[in-house]
């Protein structure tokens, strides 16, 4: 939760000590359920934001701080009142609108924004916040010149208090127009007349004609001392919008709501109100992520489409016929629809996180679906078995496999369900949507697929014999397959335990320091721009506008708009020194292409530090900078003097520990600040008071607001502040003319010093204390470790009171949350061994397995790998997909072996799995390729997401399949008939019969 403060014109010691302090020390610290409570002072803005208990109501948690907020009038009168910020999605972004024109001034376009657009924009229903940047408030300004005033005999108070009371409201106490008055009524015996002022003052002329109070010349009037304008205030950020000057306004959305459903909204209100911007271009596609969407949904449904008819052919084409072309097309869409229904109706936003999910869940459903198809097939070529029979054999066959596979997929996620931070944040949703999806699929298949062969198989004669091809491969496979031991098996068995021992080594480095998702290939590159600190607005304007024409000539480049600075209640709160610039590619675009072009341009400019990223990596990375990943040490404490020099003493305690590299203390830069200190004894002499001299200084530089003119249902300020002349240096600072209370007037220099001094541009808070970090990286030795040196080393240093230093606590709820993971992943390979030793009944057996899962792992490593690496870390959960492959297909072999040795009990083991392992082959091959076609249209017709964010996901899938299938048609067997038994009697009697009828003989089911 954020709360806003707008203070223009303080600096951020200022912020800090009139408003930031305050609020979190005597407002909103100790509200229920706060768990944390930070804040950045930046001049003119104060952001805090309270972190709340997980599990905390949020709707509750504002009801408390908005009750806190209503004791806001304590605060000094120097700001707007705090604004509880709207909840945002991550991605809060959801269109960017700029307006141009030339003919319509930028304070009439700013009044248009603010009255007639944004109220119409936040009546959208998802619409959170409606920020606009280079606003400007049209302002009815009463500019002095103190020369002026003393010329005339005219003091700044009198000024003051004549527009003040001009109008008939003024948030001034001390001015009569605070109580201006009702109107009243006229009674009479018949009738009752309500009386309204019309006030007379609409235009500069007209307040200019007021007379001035307690003048000595009664025919003073204010347009005689002052000059009176229609102007704005000074401004925060502006819009970059080329050659023609506008505004850009930045629409957020709500979480959980739909991107395309609020951008329809946006743009049919936009529709709806250009007939009444008349002279005023309104361009709605300098960020519209809905595009994106919209064209990755088109994309992906088609892939979708294109791989459900790939997989169809391949079927049918393998099993030489169309109703089992037929039966695999309706069961995979019946599995694939429901799972999209069950994760649509228990809330689950279908992103890409999700969808991956979904995905991965897909290809267990088709490898399950192929070897449903191929016990119907096998088992129907036996004609003493009945219709009834062979779909409950069929069903049976598979029920096990697919449940223990689930399972095995189920307990290796668990502990990514358990991880902490952003990483968790994002892994939660791609592993819940994957187990639910693979659950309701799999309950889908399991029971749609026999029942759709009861209807498509019915009255179908016999399926034919097998394809030569296949009858060769399995005859050849069977032969070679007598060479399984010696030389032969001691071979695979070191291949198998090095593929193994590659992937295990490969995992750590590849895995170290991966971001959290892979890069999002946005068609909007947004470019980060900085200044050095206390750059002007104009300069910023003029570098970002030439800047946004060279990038605009980019081909590909389809358009370019950008701010600069912040606008009120925005999502940034940067100072007039940085900006943004959003580039749009075309449809089509090379997205590497441009990206690199536009790096090259914003490169050329020196003296700016520039960023290329999209908007989604931004917020990222924004949020792991919250994750605190560098190791710190943070000092606390009033002084900054002292806080820095403390900060260097712990940078030396750093920089002579083992293990920490690269320790700094993390200070913001200085920027100048023009300081007015009065010298009080000057000041006695001349009967003023410092708050004198800062009430009338505030007045001329920065202004003062005297009243309110209302009209047409609009609200403008009425404001007395000094001409330009007298607010452009040093020097107009140090001639002002201060009001004596006596009367008469002083140089403000004559009673003050006016310094130019450093200022910080931004002060951070944590616990309502300002502090300062100090930050390192951590290699070659555990975090544990460095923090317990650490901690001992603070122990012995001196601090004065109120100032201590102390480790972040999430290094060590870190630590602990790694070892909890750990655990719980040895916990979860404990269950898996556990699952396979419950469904193969032998420890011996069930070990072999457990130990040679590896090996079906390391082909997807090893793919990943080769691509240079699994680019995120989401990818890993791939591996799972993998695993419950393996699995699966293990238990089938295995379940294969043993229904033959019910059959064929005096056949030697060896002979036995030789032809179990035969049966397997052809629905192990036929899975290993048409699951692997399955996922070719998803990443070559994907779009972006397709080849940016699938592509690494397929890679493991592609990989798991091929070392998969070895494992199952080769090493497993080999290892089997090396270490197993000799005789039937030595596992097959400990085996348990895991399938029931399964495994029975065929007799028992005639």
């Amino acid at each position: 939760m954020e709360i806003q403060t707008e203070a223009l014109g303080l600096s951020a010691v200022e912020v800090e000590q009139l408003i930031t302090s305050p609020m979190e020390a005597d407002l909103l610290n100790g509200v229920a359920w706060l768990d944390e409570i930070r804040s950045k002072s930046v001049p003119g803005l104060s952001s805090i934001e309270m972190v709340f208990e997980p599990g905390t109501d949020i709707l509750r948690a504002r009801q408390l701080v908005a009750e806190r907020l209503t004791q806001a009038f304590a605060l000094p009168n120097v700001s707007s009142p705090p604004v509880l910020m709207q909840p945002l999605s991550s991605t809060s972004r959801v269109m960017m609108v700029q307006m141009t024109s030339q003919d319509v001034s930028p304070i009439d376009m700013s009044v248009l924004a603010r009255w007639d657009v944004k109220p119409a924009l936040m009546g959208v229903p998802g619409v959170a916040n409606v920020s606009i940047y280079g606003q400007r408030e049209q302002q009815l300004q009463v500019q002095v010149d103190p020369k002026q005033l003393r010329a005339k005999n005219v003091t700044l108070n009198q000024v003051v208090e004549t527009a003040g009371n001009a109008v008939w409201v003024s948030p001034l106490s001390f001015l009569e127009a605070s109580t201006p008055g009702t109107g009243g009524f006229l009674e009479s015996a018949n009738q009752r007349i309500g009386i309204q002022h019309v006030l007379p003052i609409r235009t500069p002329e007209d307040l200019g004609k007021v007379s001035v109070e307690g003048a000595s010349d009664k025919t003073l009037t204010l347009s005689d001392v002052t000059t009176l304008s229609e102007d704005h205030q000074p401004l925060i950020g502006d819009a970059v919008t080329g050659k023609s000057p506008g505004l850009l306004l930045v629409i957020e959305k709500f979480p959980d709501t739909s991107v395309a459903d609020v951008t329809k909204g946006v743009e049919a209100v936009l529709d709806g109100l250009r007939p009444g911007l008349s002279g005023i271009t309104v361009d709605s596609t300098v960020f519209r992520p809905a595009t994106f969407v919209e064209s990755a949904v088109g994309s992906l449904g088609l892939a979708l489409l294109v791989s459900l008819l790939v997989v169809t052919a391949a079927i049918g084409l393998a099993f030489r016929s169309w109703r089992y072309a037929l039966l695999a097309f309706v069961a995979i869409s019946v599995a694939a629809t429901a799972a999209a229904l069950v994760l649509q109706f228990q809330g689950a936003v279908l992103n890409i996180m999700a969808f991956s999910g979904l995905v991965l869940a897909l290809v267990l459903v088709i490898g399950d679906v192929i070897t449903d198809l191929h016990s119907f097939r096998r088992e129907s070529a036996d004609d003493r078995v009945s219709r009834e029979a062979l779909l409950a054999h069929g069903l049976q066959r598979s029920r096990v496999p697919v449940l223990f596979a689930g399972l095995t997929a189920l307990l290796a996620l668990a502990p990514a369900l358990f991880v902490p931070g952003v990483e968790g944040a994002f892994l939660k949703p791609l592993v819940l949507s994957y187990l639910l999806a693979t659950a309701v699929a799999m309950l889908v298949a399991l029971t749609v697929t026999p029942a759709l062969a009861s209807l498509l198989l019915r009255g179908h004669r016999r399926a034919r014999r097998s394809l030569s091809v296949i009858r060769k491969a399995r005859l050849g496979y069977e032969r070679s397959a007598r060479a399984f031991t010696g030389t032969v098996a001691a071979v695979f068995a070191l291949a198998a335990a090095a593929m193994a021992i590659a992937a295990l080594a490969i995992v750590p480095g590849a895995t170290k320091e991966l971001p959290v998702v892979a890069a999002v290939p946005d068609r909007t590159l947004l470019v980060e721009w900085e200044s050095a600190a206390s750059t002007g607005t104009e300069v910023m304007n003029r570098v970002m506008t030439s800047a946004s024409e060279e990038l605009s000539a980019i081909r590909g480049v389809s358009s370019v708009g950008g701010h600069v600075g912040r606008a009120i209640t925005s999502d940034t709160s940067s100072d007039v020194n940085a900006g943004e610039l959003w580039v749009t590619m075309e449809d089509g675009a090379n997205i590497s292409r441009v990206r690199s072009d536009v790096r090259e341009i914003v490169e050329g400019y020196p003296g700016l530090t520039a960023k290329v990223t999209t908007y989604p990596e931004q917020q990222v990375a924004a949020a792991s900078a919250i994750d605190n990943r560098q190791f710190r040490v943070r000092v606390y404490g009033v002084d900054l003097d002292i806080l820095r020099q403390k900060a260097d003493e712990i940078r030396g305690i750093l920089s002579r520990t083992d293990g920490v590299v690269e320790p700094q203390v993390d200070v913001t830069v200085d920027q100048p600040v023009a300081e007015i200190e009065v010298d009080l004894a000057k000041a006695q002499k001349q009967g003023i008071k410092p708050g004198d001299v800062r009430r009338a200084a505030a007045t001329v530089l920065q202004g003062i607001e005297v009243g309110y003119l209302f009209e047409q249902q609009k609200v403008f300020q009425v404001i007395v502040k000094g001409t330009e002349s007298t607010r452009n240096s040093l020097t107009s600072v140090t001639e002002m003319m201060v009001d004596k209370p006596e009367g008469g007037q002083v140089r403000l220099g004559d009673v003050a010093t006016v310094t130019l001094r450093p200022n910080q541009t931004v002060i951070h808070h944590d616990d309502t204390s300002r502090r300062i970090d100090v930050v390192a990286n951590i290699q070659g030795r555990n975090l544990g470790d460095v923090t317990r040196d650490v901690q001992a080393a603070i122990k012995g240093m001196q601090f004065p009171v109120e100032y201590h230093a102390e480790i972040p606590p999430q290094y060590a709820e870190k630590e602990a949350a790694g070892a909890f993971i750990w655990w719980l992943a040895l916990a979860a390979a404990a269950g898996i061994l556990v699952l396979l030793l419950t469904v193969l009944g032998n420890w011996r057996l069930a070990g072999l397995v457990f130990v040679l899962l590896p090996v079906a792992l390391s082909g997807g490593i090893l793919a990943a790998d080769l691509a240079g690496g699994f680019g995120s870390v989401y990818v890993l959960v791939a591996l799972a997909a993998v695993l419950a492959l393996a699995v699966r297909d293990v238990i089938m072999l295995m379940g294969t072996y043993q229904s033959l040795q019910s059959r064929a009990p005096s056949e030697s083991p060896a002979h036995l799995m030789r032809q179990a392992a035969g049966e397997r082959l052809m629905p192990t091959v036929l899975t290993t390729v048409i699951t692997g076609l399955a996922l070719v249209p998803l990443v070559l017709l994907g779009g972006p997401v397709g080849g940016g964010m699938l592509l690494p996901l397929a890679l493991v899938v592609w990989g798991g399949l091929i070392t998969s299938a070895l494992l199952t048609l080769f090493i497993l067997p080999i290892l089997f008939l090396r270490i197993g038994p000799r005789t039937n009697t030595d596992w097959g009697s400990s085996l348990v019969n895991n399938n029931g009828p399964v495994l029975a003989e065929r007799s028992e089911l005639s």
